[in-house]
């Protein structure tokens, strides 16, 4: 199969190639054949970009994909609300065919939004039936992804109960039955890695668990070639100091572990991560609601490989990926002028730029999900994950095609995205998912959401009062 996009200006994110006002990218069997102006291809089905964008699919670092179901119910919602709500009320009161619905549908969002890789963090799993439906609500809905297996054990260790760091709290039984869903998982849907969805593993953050049950759990993870995704240093509570200190001294950090957050890490623990190859991934619109901090993308990209971005919770904010890149380009740049406003200085220098926000979207997104060889960039051998973002509207008239990069940052959101390709295959296509029958998936939802808040009307609502204690929190 053989796709010719024609005209498009192109934003490669490939420092060889650059960008392009007008030129032509040819893919074939999935992947970047070329890329430049005189680029031609007989036979091949042709795509109009003459008034679009062509850029790389976008990479989501961090969602809790599973919680699609209740979007938005967290709006006004801070970490102990999101914890009493989510972790402590509704978790258990889930199905499998509800994870299924989030999951699915939460992966039909992101292709929508033009992500086309996401790290999805899957804590929710209450027995094996629940990650079956997860993994292929995922697989289901064709997006990329890494499917973040959680290893909390929902139903006995929450963050009600005062657990963390304390060696009483170990259950080396429920480990075993935890590892063992883990590897059915593995070896049921993930034998290859020549797929769009890979494996992970969340281990449970230090604030709920000993030391020791969380580094039997990155054990398991590294066992089983898993990458790992991880809560750190996200709120401000007695337990959450110096994770990355913890995780340096027990030998846990390395490349194939991706760090959510790390609001609060020490310049110490940020130097303790400086040559380890571990990722970080900056969730700014949940952070900065939520109280978890402020995003830290100038210590990410000083002590990491670079940041990516996540959107972390659809239960508070929107999946568009565009407008949240600008939000943290913004805020990371007031930021950066602060010093000069606290002298009384106008600033006079952009520390930041829109071809750092496009990174962060992008080549870093990529690498911080494990799967930088393959997409990122539209580099020719590269997989052809691909979004043209429309700006023939009222909205875009007179953008900057001579900086098409730019232009999607400060011009664009998406409800620009008309066509994305995801290995090659169209999924989106004139503003309209074509690879799915979407009145059906929305009727799965529908279903899913109309029984949860049966659920939450039946038991309290979504955060019973009075408010259960959290001692994390509240000593």
């Amino acid at each position: 199969m053989r796709i010719l996009i024609e005209n498009a200006a192109v934003v490669t994110m490939d420092p060889a190639l650059g960008e392009f006002e007008r030129a032509n990218i040819l893919i074939e069997d999935g992947r970047i054949a070329a890329v430049g102006p005189e680029v031609a291809a007989d036979g091949a089905e042709r795509i109009d970009a003459s008034r679009m964008i062509a850029m790389p699919g976008m990479v989501d670092t961090h969602r809790h994909t599973w919680q699609t179901g209740l979007r938005g119910i967290l709006a006004d919602g801070n970490i102990p609300d999101y914890l009493r709500g989510f972790r402590i009320q509704m978790a258990t009161r889930y199905r499998p065919q509800d994870m299924y619905a989030g999951n699915y549908l939460g992966g039909l969002d992101a292709l929508n939004s033009g992500v086309t890789t996401l790290v999805d963090y899957c804590h929710n799993i209450l027995d094996l039936d629940y990650a079956h439906a997860s993994v292929e609500g995922l697989r289901d809905s064709g997006v990329r992804g890494l499917y973040g297996h959680g290893l909390v054990p929902v139903t006995s260790n929450t963050w009600s109960e005062e657990q963390g760091g304390q060696e009483a709290g170990s259950d080396p039984s429920g480990l075993k039955t935890r590892a063992a869903w883990a590897r059915e998982i593995r070896s049921t849907y993930f034998s290859s890695d020549d797929q769009l969805l890979r494996f992970g593993i969340a281990p449970q953050e230090l604030a709920i668990a000993p030391v020791a049950d969380v580094k039997a759990e990155f054990d398991l993870a590294r066992e089983l070639g898993a990458r790992i995704t991880f809560h750190a240093n996200q709120v401000l509570v007695r337990n959450l100091f110096e994770d990355v200190e913890v995780l340096h001294r027990h030998g846990m950090l390395g490349e194939d572990l991706l760090l959510v957050h790390c609001t609060f890490n020490t310049p110490h623990e940020w130097e303790l991560l400086d040559g380890t190859g571990t990722t970080v991934s900056v969730c700014a619109e949940t952070e900065m609601q939520m109280g978890m901090g402020f995003p830290v993308i100038d210590e990410a990209t000083r002590y990491t490989p670079g940041p990516g971005l996540g959107i972390d919770c659809t239960s508070s904010t929107g999946a568009d990926m565009i407008s949240h890149a600008r939000l943290v380009l913004q805020a990371t740049r007031w930021h950066a002028d602060r010093p000069d406003y606290d002298a009384m200085r106008a600033p006079t220098q952009m520390r930041w730029t829109t071809r750092d926000a496009l990174e962060w979207l992008t080549v870093n997104g990529a690498r911080a999900a494990g799967v930088g060889d393959l997409v990122g960039t539209l580099t020719p051998g590269k997989r052809a994950d691909v979004v043209l973002l429309d700006m023939s509207g009222v909205s875009q008239a007179g953008w900057n095609r001579r900086e098409p990069g730019a232009a999607v940052i400060a011009q664009t959101n998406s409800g620009n995205v008309d066509t994305v390709l995801v290995d090659g295959r169209i999924v989106k296509r004139g503003g309209r998912l074509v690879h799915v029958d979407v009145p059906a998936a929305l009727r799965t939802l529908e279903e899913s959401h109309a029984y949860l808040n049966d659920q939450m009307d039946r038991h309290g609502g979504f955060i019973p009062q009075p408010p259960v204690e959290l001692p994390v929190f509240d000593r």
